[in-house]
């Protein structure tokens, strides 16, 4: 084989190729610090690469979820404490005001204070975080608690013995509040027991709506929870009279919840069907107090989600029946401290019921209006309302323990995910990340070559006549 000068520049050439680009390689490495740049360089490690750069992305997400849960936990925890604080200075006035010594104008200036203190109740159920209500649920960008002022008409006996009309100035009443802040009724939940889709296929249920009956039959085909509720919803919705008025939803738990849309509608619901044999009868309660009841869920990994809130609802109720939460207590001691008990007659001696004017639920679920009584008065806010107060102060503090509970899960959540994001960042590294050192010797190396390469080719490629031609 004939060599001749053509071939030797054309290896050289092709050589000196080489190493320049195995020499750009290297410097690229070193300038990146990465084993690749483009997916050609490395495809298998490429691919490894965006799957872990994809999962680093996620889990610093579920990082952010966790510490955005624990500030949220951490303020509820010192707002509750703050709530059991003045639920005690409230006890601690009531035993006060058992005292023997204590006459009704002594007894009026320990309402005023109390009166006080249930506003401050209301400013801290009211707690807002970073624009959200704490205790809001999922209305948590408007007030849950409102309150309303009140006055009470008494008869008192004056220093002369004589019985005279007196009206006791500044009560403080807390209530529920829809986004608008209008008031709102709190009914208990019309929800199913333990659903099971035979016990729903082929039955009615029947809606009063302000006073007027429709039925709404269910297909006998339907299979699952989820064709009940939409064979409800999609009958409901082709009502005219219960069109927008009526919203049919799956709980957490696998039961259907049933909701009035409007909180003005009245709507009452009759059924046989076993599952809701607890709630036939029971008026709906509305959508905006089932916001105000409904937790905050976050996803903390994947497929994990918690609930990391506490909700006006949950705080307040601390007994079955509507009478039974903080909100009906404080208008009991509030009127006990004026003087007045609850009475199942009118001033006519007739019972009293929803449509009898100042009628209150109780906490037996009766109804009730005010009467002019100080000696039972005084009774009852040395034994009912002390226990109920105890009551009230458990569940706040049954909250807060659950609460607790919450936050030093979260914060073992967050110690895993700190660990999982060290654990992927060190795979990422291995794979993308180059040997400092070692590459650095690669490149001494490298550029070792390429001087040899050119050293060795001047040598070779000796000059010719051709190279002293113009």
């Amino acid at each position: 084989m004939r060599i001749t000068n053509k071939y030797l520049t054309n290896s050289f050439l092709s050589d000196m190729k080489k190493n320049l680009n195995n020499l750009n390689k290297i410097q690229g490495q070193l300038s990146s610090t990465k084993n690749f740049s483009k997916p050609s360089d490395d495809p298998l490690n490429v691919q490894k690469s965006m799957q872990l750069n994809t999962s680093i992305t996620v889990n610093s997400q579920y990082g952010t979820n966790i510490k955005t849960a624990l500030t949220w936990m951490e303020a509820t925890d010192t707002t509750l404490g703050q709530i059991g604080t003045v639920l005690t200075n409230i006890r601690n006035n009531l035993v006060k005001a058992g005292d023997a010594a204590y006459g009704q104008d002594d007894k009026d200036k320990i309402n005023d204070e109390v009166n006080q203190q249930i506003s401050q109740l209301a400013q801290l159920f009211n707690t807002n975080l970073g624009g959200e209500y704490i205790f809001g649920g999922t209305q948590g960008l408007s007030k849950p608690v409102t309150t309303e002022s009140y006055s009470i008409t008494r008869e008192i006996t004056d220093d002369d013995g004589n019985t005279i009309t007196d009206k006791y100035e500044g009560c403080i009443s807390l209530k529920y509040a829809d986004k608008d802040g209008n008031v709102i009724e709190a009914l208990p939940q019309v929800v199913s027991d333990d659903f099971n889709v035979n016990n729903w296929t082929g039955k009615s249920i029947t809606f009063n709506v302000n006073g007027t009956d429709y039925s709404v039959a269910l297909n006998a085909s339907d299979e699952s929870i989820d064709d009940v509720i939409k064979d409800l919803n999609d009958k409901i919705q082709s009502n005219s009279a219960l069109k927008d008025k009526i919203n049919v939803v799956k709980t957490n738990d696998g039961n259907i919840k049933i909701l009035a849309v409007d909180e003005s509608d009245t709507i009452k619901i009759t059924t046989d069907i076993s599952d809701m044999a607890s709630s036939s009868g029971k008026q709906l309660s509305s959508v905006a107090v089932d916001n105000i009841a409904s937790d905050k869920n976050i996803e903390v990994s994947q497929g994990v989600v918690l609930s990391y809130n506490a909700t006006a609802v949950e705080v307040m109720q601390y007994g079955e029946g509507q009478g039974n939460d903080i909100r009906a207590l404080m208008d009991r001691i509030v009127h006990h401290l004026a003087g007045q008990v609850e009475s199942d007659t009118d001033s006519n001696g007739d019972p009293v019921d929803k449509n009898t004017t100042g009628a209150i639920l109780g906490s037996d679920g009766k109804y009730y209006v005010w009467k002019n009584d100080a000696t039972e008065a005084k009774e009852k806010l040395t034994n009912e309302d002390l226990v109920d107060i105890d009551a009230a102060s458990k569940q706040v503090l049954k909250v807060r323990s659950e609460i607790g509970a919450k936050e030093k899960r979260m914060e073992n959540l967050s110690d895993q995910n700190d660990s999982a994001k060290i654990s992927l960042t060190e795979t990422l590294s291995k794979i993308e990340d180059i040997d400092v050192t070692e590459k650095t010797v690669e490149y001494s190396t490298m550029i070792t070559v390429y001087i040899a390469c050119l050293q060795t080719s001047a040598k070779i490629m000796q000059s010719t006549l051709m190279d002293y031609l113009n």
